[in-house]
Order: structure tokens, then sequence, then C-alpha cells
């Protein structure tokens, strides 16, 4: 197993199996990989203000889940989608049930229901919703990217 680390993203460790079924090799993979665009992950205060400072006075989306939440997978994808799309934007995903310390930090933003979106710039938190409504999502990153530009 082992863990890549590029310029753009940390991509979690990927793992992949074979089985036999009915005369059938499936290919099972898990982990995280290439489908995570550039999105970075971030477990506690300290690894995501280290990755915001990385963004300067540029945009920062969060998106805060779980492992459990349904609608928190269904919206990924277009998380995802966005931080391929525009490059200048810093996206960062927070499982807020990882260990203590990402449920401090969930505790300290006062989360109490995920997903929930943060928007940040220059450390300042600038928007905020919740929902796994993708139009949503992106009129709302596209809309703090257009008030970057002017």
């Amino acid at each position: 197993m082992t863990t890549t680390t590029t310029s753009k993203a940390v991509y979690a460790p990927k793992m992949t199996r074979t089985r036999r079924v009915n005369n059938r090799t499936l290919v099972i993979r898990a982990g995280a990989g290439e489908t995570d665009g550039n999105v970075k992950f971030a477990n506690n205060k300290a690894e995501f203000e280290a990755v915001s400072a990385t963004a300067g006075a540029g945009l920062v989306a969060v998106q805060i889940s779980t492992k459990t939440c349904g609608p928190c997978k269904v919206i990924y994808p277009t998380f995802v989608g966005l931080s391929n799309e525009l490059p200048k934007v810093t996206f960062v995903k927070i499982m807020g049930d990882t260990d203590l310390e990402s449920r401090a930090l969930m505790k300290e933003w006062g989360v109490r229901v995920v997903p929930l979106f943060f928007l940040f710039r220059n450390g300042e938190k600038v928007g905020e919703w919740s929902g796994a409504k993708a139009d949503v999502l992106r009129e709302n990153v596209l809309a703090a990217c257009n008030a970057d530009e002017k």
C-alpha cells in the first residue's frame, strides 16, 4: 500500500483485490485516488489551517462530511468536478467523525448537519450552507469566484 503525494492533492492509499465469483474475475477497488480530483483532505484544525494557508488570499471551499452520510457521498462527485474546473480555488474535505480532533473541530465550528459547506477567504468565513443540491453548490462557489474577480 502506497500513498501518492503530488503538488495538487494528497491521495489516500489505493487497494485492489480480485475475487472469483461464478467463473468471473471481479476487481474490487477501495480507497481514494484520481476520482478525488484536486480535493485535499484535513482531519483536524491544524491540517485545515495548513491547507488553507497554501491558498493565500484565494478562495477555500470546504465540505464537511461523515462516513455514514448518504447525501455527502452523493454531492461529493460535484465537489470533485468543481475542483477540476476551478484550479485557483482550494477544495478541502473534512470528515467530521474520523477521530477526537475532527469531532472537536466540528464542535468548534458548530456543525449540526452534514453535508455542510463553508467558503473562506483570507481565513474568514464568507459563506455557509448545507444540503446535497449540486446546483446550489455550483452557484455558491461560482458566485464567490466571481466576487474574487471584481
